[in-house]
C-alpha cells in the first residue's frame, strides 16, 4: 500500500465528515474496520462493514435518531461508511460504543463520532460524562470504559500491540475468521434509509 495514497484517503474521509457535519449541522458517524496489517480489503470486509452499518442504523433508529445522509467510501485503507445523524452527539457515541462492545463483529468496528462543530468524541468523553452523572446522583466514583480488547486474548489491544505480544499472522487468522462469519451472514441485515 502506498503511504501517500493512504494519507490522501484518510484526508478525503476526514473532509467528507466535516462536509456532512457542516451541511446538515448534526453529528457524523464514521465506520471503518480494525484490520491489522497493510491489506485492509480482505475478503469479507465489505460484508462486515454492511453488517455493522445495519446494527448502527438499527441502534440509531431505536434511540429515535435519524440518518439523514450517508456516504460509502472504499480505497487502500479499506471500506468506510459515513453518516450524518440527527441526534445528540454524546448519545450517538454511546450507541456506537455499545455496538462495538456487543455486536458479534464489534471488535472489528471502529465507529467514530464527530459533533456538528467538527470535534471528535471518544470513549474518554463518555467516561467523563458517566463520572459526572454518577457523582451528581450519588457522589460515588465511576470507573471509565474498558479499553478495546485484543483479538486474541483478554488484555487491552493497545498493550498487546505495544509489546508485540502476537504475530501479525495470528492476528490476521482471528480477523479472517470474523470476516468469514460476516460473509456467511451477508444479506441478513436490515437496511436503514437516509
Amino acid at each position: 500500500m502506498d503511504f501517500c495514497q493512504l494519507l490522501a484517503e484518510r484526508e478525503r474521509r476526514w473532509n467528507t465528515r466535516l462536509s456532512l457535519a457542516g451541511l446538515y449541522n448534526c453529528p457524523v458517524l464514521s465506520l471503518t474496520l480494525n484490520i491489522p496489517g497493510p491489506d485492509k480489503n480482505l475478503p469479507g470486509a465489505d460484508a462486515a462493514l454492511c453488517g455493522l452499518r445495519a446494527a448502527l442504523c438499527s441502534a440509531v433508529d431505536g434511540a429515535g435518531g435519524k440518518v439523514v445522509d450517508e456516504v460509502r467510501l472504499s480505497g487502500p485503507d479499506g471500506p468506510a461508511w459515513l453518516a450524518a445523524v440527527r441526534m445528540d452527539a454524546m448519545a450517538l457515541k454511546a450507541l456506537a460504543v455499545a455496538v462495538e462492545e456487543s455486536h458479534v463483529l464489534g471488535r472489528l468496528a471502529d465507529a467514530d463520532v464527530m459533533d456538528a462543530q467538527g470535534q471528535p468524541l471518544n470513549r474518554e468523553h463518555l467516561s467523563a460524562l458517566a463520572s459526572a452523572d454518577a457523582a451528581a446522583r450519588n457522589g460515588g466514583a465511576v470507573q471509565g470504559r474498558a479499553p478495546r480488547q485484543c483479538f486474541l486474548c483478554s488484555r487491552p489491544a493497545s498493550l498487546c500491540r505495544r509489546e508485540g505480544r502476537h504475530s501479525l499472522e495470528d492476528l490476521l487468522a482471528a480477523v479472517r475468521q470474523m470476516l468469514g462469519r460476516a460473509s456467511e451472514n451477508a444479506g441478513q441485515e436490515h437496511t436503514c434509509q437516509p
